[in-house]
C-alpha cells in the first residue's frame, strides 16, 4: 500500500507541475514515534481553499501541465485513503512560490523482537 501512496505522490507532483522547467523534491525522515513522506513541486499557485478540497475523489487542482497523462483525479484520494486506513496524517500546504509541499506522517512500526 506504502508504494501505491508514494508513486500517486510523485506521479500527482509531476503532472502537475510548471511545463519544462519544473522541479519536484521528494524527501523520507524517521522521527522517534513516527515516519514522514513529504513531496513537492513548482506547479501552478494554489489557495488554501482550493489545496483543501484536492483529497476529494474527482476533484483536480489548476489545469494539467501534461495531457499525456489524464486522470480523474483519485490520485490524492488514494493517499487520503491510505494515510487514514495505517492511522497517519496528511497534509496538503500550498507553496508560496507555486505548487504545493504534500506531508504523509504514518506511526513508526515497534521493530519485531523475538522473545
Amino acid at each position: 500500500m506504502q508504494g501505491t501512496l508514494t508513486t500517486n505522490l510523485v506521479h500527482n507532483a509531476i503532472v502537475h507541475n510548471l511545463p519544462g522547467q519544473g522541479t519536484v523534491w521528494v524527501n523520507s525522515s524517521v522521527r522517534p514515534k513516527t515516519v514522514v513522506l513529504t513531496v513537492e513541486n513548482t506547479g501552478e499557485k494554489l489557495t488554501p481553499e482550493l489545496a483543501s478540497t484536492l483529497t476529494e475523489a474527482f476533484q483536480r487542482g489548476t489545469e494539467r501541465v501534461r495531457a499525456d497523462h489524464a486522470g480523474v483525479g483519485l490520485g490524492l484520494a488514494i493517499v487520503k485513503t491510505i494515510t487514514h486506513a495505517h492511522d497517519g496524517t496528511l497534509t496538503l500546504t500550498p507553496r508560496s512560490a507555486g505548487g504545493i509541499r504534500i506531508t504523509v506522517e504514518l506511526p513508526a512500526i515497534a521493530p519485531h523482537t523475538n522473545r
